[in-house]
């Protein structure tokens, strides 16, 4: 299993990139709700569950323009967080049909500004990010530019 120990040591790389995002993928049980608890005594590092970085405002959005909006409201939800790092726990909610979201373009965009950990169901297989939702192992993917910003769980 990987430690917080370890989470810290590639979070020193990440915190350094354009895009400051570190990304803790692995199965059910696999420790990524441990280890962003564990991480959450670093000061000034919160946790937030994605449900939290959402309100009743962004439903009443059309659903056509719900991605035109997200980041900023997303974005507004972080700052009131105050934190140095945000750690974003469930993050399959981001995938929800009725949001109308692309979350890893969001997630990256966002982290540019707000250094943010996530933690996914999901695998990592060379540079292909499989996210699982509803139980489908393989109901998105997507292709990483740098596999540094990924953490599997299950190594």
């Amino acid at each position: 299993m990987v430690t917080d120990a370890e989470v810290l040591k590639r979070w020193k790389y990440v915190a350094q990139e354009e895009e400051k995002i570190l990304i803790l993928i692995g199965g059910p049980g696999s420790g990524k709700s441990k280890v962003i608890r564990d991480l959450s005594e670093q000061d000034g590092w919160k946790i937030c569950e994605a449900r939290q970085l959402f309100d009743d405002e962004f439903l009443a959005i059309p659903r056509a323009d719900r991605p035109e909006r997200a980041v900023a409201l997303i974005a507004t939800a972080l700052e009131r967080l105050h934190a140095k790092v945000v750690m974003i726990d469930n993050v399959e909610f981001l995938f929800a049909p009725i949001l109308n979201l692309n979350p890893v373009h969001m997630l990256l965009e966002l982290s540019k500004k707000f250094p943010i950990i996530v933690s996914w169901r999901g695998t990592l297989d060379g540079n292909t990010l499989y996210f699982e939702h509803n139980g489908e192992p393989k109901y998105a993917k997507f292709t990483v530019a740098d596999t540094n910003h990924v953490i599997s769980m299950d190594a």
